[in-house]
């Protein structure tokens, strides 16, 4: 019953209420003039508070908004279909009612409250675009030069809405939202962002490329705004208070950032964070505890700083591509395992007790067309993987202090500078010919290499102070070689604990004051007739004997050299090759030997291993012989002494010139004869891999030529008159030969001889 009587009573209500409503009389304009003239309207003008009648702007008539209006009407609207303006700062409140029309509405500002609605299909141009209405469907073709203030409710753009911000305006959002529905929110012109008020997730109102200005000024702290899609801000991000949450979304920061006191940035390891633009950011990145981030990128030109200030951890990438990523205390950045440092022209450092984390397992990639020193990324104990790629050869990585890569370091392109530091490898290399090492004579490399499959690495050749260490060491897997692929000088030691040294492609320079340690049958240095380079070592006149610890892959072959007081200090070179010849009873190599030094008066021993003996060598009935000229000369034959590290050796004494030379037994072909010698032939290139060219002095006379091996068998000849002869040796085997050039007009040879790689 009293159910009854309360549906009774607002019944009675809403029917006095129609009634009321009905009672009041319309307002239709009949000219064009201000809101508050009578004559505007033909009678009485409808004042500042409209409540329960309705009013009609009809199209051809313009009225000025002179005054403030406040419009109250459930069942009533303002329809404009002509032209409501205003060139004053009033304004219309729609506390309850329609706005409706399809003319044009330009005045400060227009505020929608409570039962508000809009149902306007024109042009609306506005400074201020308040709502608190339950909620508005827009489907005008609107424009906001100041401020859109989103109080509460929504407002849905409905198909043929079109809401623009005019370049500097503003979004205000509190508890309102702005959402698509069918309509367009056009934001073509910069304009800015600010949320007020208590938590919330971002709309429409930042799915934007050309958004200025960020603020986030909730009511405290422990408020955020969440986003809800990529976001980019071209300005400022002023995080005056409250959080900003990444929520596993892009946040692309081009401007500056300034902080307000425990406002912080929120982010989970699906998140990315991009710095670009120019200049230092006033303020810093703070993160709430605990938060995490997939990738940070760092691009700002002209020196620019970007300050950590809060604990991070990286679950994807850290990007340097240009400007620095500085952690400040209580700041520290945590490398999470298999992420990475990816720097092209950035940096990574820390100051104010800012602490960088890198215990576990994260990889570093140098990239970039520029030098670039390194920081904190190579201090990390996790340190696992690093890879040079940088777009020139030239370009530089410049170690900045000691570092130690327990993974692979991957030398694909630029160079690695040393600089003074020791790098350790712990773990693989792969090395590239476009990339090289480069170094002085405090730098140090200690190759503790857990695999190797002949790789090479390569030291600057464009320039002899760039390949120089003052240390290498070797300890790579037993029976294991690494391949030098470039000349190297060694200021102080080469230091063997395990595995070889291949020389390839130039010597392997020792200085006066370094020496080779740790050496013996199974670590040593491969030199071979197929690859140039030479173990070159200082020799001091009158002092003690000098071990090249050198050999073929198969087995050791050491030549220790004495400079005799009647020589003079100086370098010597030293490297070994296979005889390639199964004729002779010998040992199955050639030495060579050279010296820069100005008089040579050297005593040598030349060791070898019983592999390296052929056809049933008698090795306590053999002696050395000495290549001299054209011929391999004969000494007297003994026994040869047993050595360290499963060596023999035999000795020669009192040397005046030298290489090559071989350990044969007594009455062995050795020989090729002397002639009169002809003036003026030249042999090029050499070594070579498939041609010799002989150029005669004289193409008028006639010439043979003579293709003879280390033995002094010949297995080639030709007869030729050209000035440039090309001979070809591509199938011959790497070794020594010689060509002997015979003047068949003048009956006089020349013999030259070359190294076929």
């Amino acid at each position: 019953m009293k159910k009854m009587l309360l549906n009774l009573k607002i019944a009675v209500f809403l029917l006095g209420m129609g009634f009321s409503i009905n009672a009041k009389a319309d307002y239709t304009v009949v000219a064009s003039g201000d809101w508050s003239s009578s004559a505007t309207w033909g009678g009485t003008a409808p004042g500042n508070a409209v409540t329960g009648q309705n009013i009609v702007i009809p199209s051809g008539y313009t009225v000025n908004l002179n005054s403030d209006v406040t419009f109250s009407g459930l069942l009533n609207s303002i329809t404009v279909n002509g032209a409501l303006t205003s060139t004053t700062s009033n304004q219309i409140t729609m506390n309850s009612g329609a706005l409706a029309g399809t003319g044009t509405i330009d005045v400060n500002k227009v505020s929608f409250t409570g039962l508000s609605t809009i149902t306007f299909a024109g042009n609306l141009m506005v400074k201020q675009l308040h709502s608190s209405a339950n909620l508005l469907g827009f489907v005008a073709v609107g424009s906001v030069s100041d401020t859109l203030f989103l109080e509460a409710g929504n407002i849905n753009l409905n198909t043929n809405g079109n809401l623009t911000m005019m370049s500097n305006s503003t979004v205000k959002v509190d508890n309102g939202s702005l959402n698509i529905n069918a309509g367009v929110f056009n934001s073509g012109n910069a304009y800015n962002v600010m949320y007020v008020g208590a938590s919330k997730t971002s709309g429409v109102e930042l799915n934007t490329v050309t958004l200025q200005n960020l603020t986030v000024k909730l009511n405290s702290n422990s408020q955020s705004v969440t986003l809800a899609n990529n976001t980019t801000v071209n300005g400022t991000l002023d995080l005056s208070s409250g959080k900003l949450s990444f929520n596993g979304k892009k946040l692309t920061l081009k401007g500056d950032i300034t902080n307000g006191s425990g406002a912080v940035f929120m982010s989970n390891g699906t998140s990315d964070l991009s710095i670009e633009g120019s200049g230092s950011l006033t303020g810093s990145l703070m993160f709430d505890s605990g938060s995490s981030i997939n990738n940070i990128t760092i691009n700002r030109t002209g020196s620019a700083t970007v300050k950590l200030v809060s604990a991070l951890s990286v679950a994807g990438q850290v990007s340097l591509i240009e400007g620095t990523l500085n952690i400040m205390s209580p700041g520290n950045l945590t490398m999470n395992s298999n992420s990475v440092i990816h720097i092209e022209k950035g940096s990574l450092t820390a100051t104010s007790g800012g602490i960088f984390t890198g215990t576990s397992a994260y990889d570093v990639h140098y990239m970039g067309s520029s030098d670039i020193g390194t920081g904190l990324e190579l201090s990390g104990s996790g340190l696992k993987n690093v890879t040079i790629n940088t777009i020139n050869n030239t370009n530089k990585v410049i170690v900045s202090s000691n570092a130690t890569v327990t993974g692979q370091l991957n030398m694909v392109k630029g160079k690695l500078d040393l600089n003074g530091k020791v790098l350790m490898l712990n773990g693989t290399i792969q090395h590239a010919s476009n990339a090289a090492f480069t170094g002085n004579s405090s730098s140090e490399l200690h190759l503790n290499l857990t695999a190797v499959t002949n790789d090479t690495i390569y030291f600057d050749a464009s320039d002899s102070a760039s390949h120089t260490l003052g240390k290498l060491k070797m300890n790579i897997p037993s029976n294991s070689m690494i391949v030098l692929g470039s000349a190297l000088h060694i200021a102080n030691e080469l230091a063997f604990t395990s595995g070889k040294l291949k020389l390839t492609n130039g010597d392997l320079m020792i200085h006066s004051a370094g020496s080779i340690t740790g050496y013996d049958d199974t670590k040593y240095v491969v030199t071979s007739a197929e690859y140039a380079g030479s173990v070159v070592m200082n020799v001091n006149s009158g002092g003690a004997y000098v071990t090249y610890p050198i050999g073929l892959s198969s087995n050791y072959s050491p030549v220790h050299i004495q400079q005799a007081a009647a020589g003079a200090t100086g370098n010597f070179k030293a490297k070994c090759e296979v005889m390639y010849t199964q004729m002779m009873k010998s040992v199955d190599r050639m030495w060579f030997l050279e010296s820069s030094a100005a008089t040579v008066n050297a005593n040598v021993r030349f060791g070898w291993q019983a592999a390296a003996e052929i056809n049933s060598f008698d090795r306590t009935n053999a002696y050395v012989s000495h290549m001299t000229g054209t011929s391999w000369d004969v000494v007297s034959a003994g026994s040869a002494s047993v050595s360290v590290n499963n060596t023999y050796e035999l000795s020669r004494t009192g040397l005046t010139s030298l290489s090559p030379f071989a350990v044969v037994e007594p009455n062995q072909p050795l020989a090729i004869s002397k002639h009169t010698k002809v003036e003026g032939v030249e042999l090029f290139p050499n070594p070579s891999k498939d041609v010799i060219y002989v150029k005669i002095p004289n193409s008028s006379e006639e010439y043979s030529f003579e293709l003879i091996d280390i033995t002094g068998k010949t297995i080639m000849s030709i007869s030729n008159t050209n000035e440039l002869n090309k001979v070809d040796v591509s199938n011959l085997k790497s070794g020594y030969y010689f060509i002997k050039i015979n003047n068949l007009t003048e009956n006089k040879t020349a013999t030259k001889g070359f190294v076929k790689q």
